[in-house]
């Protein structure tokens, strides 16, 4: 799995949330967000166009738009990009994965702990 750009991901998200969609729809959702640059339209058509070359969206037309719909579900996406970090920054050793994450500030004390201490909740 290739990791996608962050603009690539606030776009995913969206079309991955609310279904197949128009530029439009993206467009005025992503603008609309608190907080973050204005976003041209061109710009999501070309970053949305992008994603259809790379096989992760499908584009078809409709009338005088097209409709963008998601060939990668979110699940396998992440869990593409989950196992591309394990095995290329871990060597595929989960433990040392875990690892780090035990020693990642962000990440709430207790969960950190239970880390630490081997004991690791469901994941959902």
């Amino acid at each position: 799995m290739e990791a996608i750009g962050p603009l690539q991901l606030r776009v995913m998200h969206y079309i991955w949330a609310n279904g197949p969609s128009t530029v439009h729809s993206v467009h005025d959702a992503l603008n609309g967000e608190p907080g973050v640059q204005k976003l041209a339209y061109t710009t999501i058509l070309t970053v949305m166009r992008n994603l259809a070359r790379r096989k992760i969206l499908n584009q078809k037309a409709s009338g005088r738009s097209h409709i963008f719909e998601p060939l990668v579900d979110e699940d396998t996406y992440k869990m593409g990009i989950l196992r591309q970090v394990r095995k290329e920054l871990f060597g595929g050793d989960i433990h040392r994965l875990l690892g780090y994450l035990s020693r990642d500030e962000e990440v709430d004390e207790s969960v950190r702990s239970s880390l630490q201490h081997g004991v690791h909740a469901p994941v959902g």
